[in-house]
């Protein structure tokens, strides 16, 4: 039996649908994410943040960073319009690309890292709880404990992938599934594995360069983020790592069985904003 390929939208296909919507939106709004759930999950945080100024009832994914910034260097519209990419490992490893009019880059990895705020997180868990209170749940969690034990050591694996993407970028590093580094069902980095991996990562670098580029690369890394605004958290994939890891410690804290985009979407609706609020300022025209 031959089988039927289902047909795709082109790109400018996907750009286009939003004048399907002006009457619904009053602002464009442009993401990377395809994922199932995230139109949904970015209207929530967006109509928060937009609440007094635009309706936003869908938003439109392209997929794909350059995607975005090309459909966004080619935008001519008379209304509103933002485009919004990820800081992905280019917080580390420098971008050429700055927010601008039209144009938004996250000031973290991903969207996800906004979502990884604890007490709303607890707020939700506390939702799935049918007898202990809130302040159990919350000491139950031990979010200070968690960040104790992983916050210098994911920064640590993710210096290493930046030298990685710059001298060696054909290595894999991000997409490397966190749940091979723990050991635990508490969300908690292994320091063997973690170990095992940065030597991984760091011998194939030098394998193809050397260890004095090695070490200058790393300098010049450490140098970039220590001049920079943003904290170690924020250079760490929130997808791939952080809300693995959490949601794995949210589960040993309260039995459930709430999906993943039913978890975020839910924390979307009370997260703390406050990282992202200038996105404001860059609404184009």
């Amino acid at each position: 039996m031959t089988q039927v390929e289902i047909p795709k939208r082109s790109l400018a296909a996907k750009h286009a649908i939003s004048t399907l919507f002006q009457e619904k939106n009053d602002i464009d709004i442009y993401i990377e994410d395809t994922a199932f759930g995230y139109e949904k999950l970015f209207t929530i945080l967006l109509s928060r943040i937009f609440k007094d100024k635009y309706r936003i009832k869908k938003v439109f994914p392209l997929g794909g960073r350059g995607e975005v910034i090309r459909h966004h260097s080619n935008e001519s519209s008379k209304r509103p319009f933002l485009y919004i990419i990820d800081g992905d490992l280019f917080l580390l490893t420098g971008d050429t690309v700055e927010s601008k009019q039209g144009l938004y880059r996250l000031p973290c990895y991903c969207i996800e890292n906004i979502l990884c705020d604890h007490e709303s997180l607890i707020e939700v868990l506390d939702e799935e709880e049918s007898c202990r209170n809130i302040q159990d749940l919350r000491n139950n969690f031990n979010y200070q404990d968690w960040e104790m034990k992983n916050k210098d050591k994911l920064f640590k694996l993710f210096i290493e992938y930046a030298i990685s993407k710059i001298l060696n970028p054909q290595k894999k590093t991000v997409a490397f599934k966190v749940s091979n580094l723990v050991s635990c069902d508490h969300g908690a980095i292994d320091d063997t594995k973690l170990q095992c991996r940065i030597d991984d990562i760091r011998s194939s670098v030098i394998s193809v360069s050397s260890q004095e580029i090695y070490d200058s690369t790393r300098a010049k890394v450490l140098s970039s983020f220590e001049c920079s605004s943003i904290t170690e958290l924020s250079t760490v994939s929130g997808k791939d790592y952080l809300f693995p890891l959490l949601k794995t410690r949210a589960k040993s804290t309260v039995k459930t069985k709430i999906s993943d985009i039913n978890f975020k979407q839910r924390i979307a609706k009370r997260c703390d904003l406050k990282s992202i609020l200038d996105i404001e300022n860059y609404v184009g025209p």
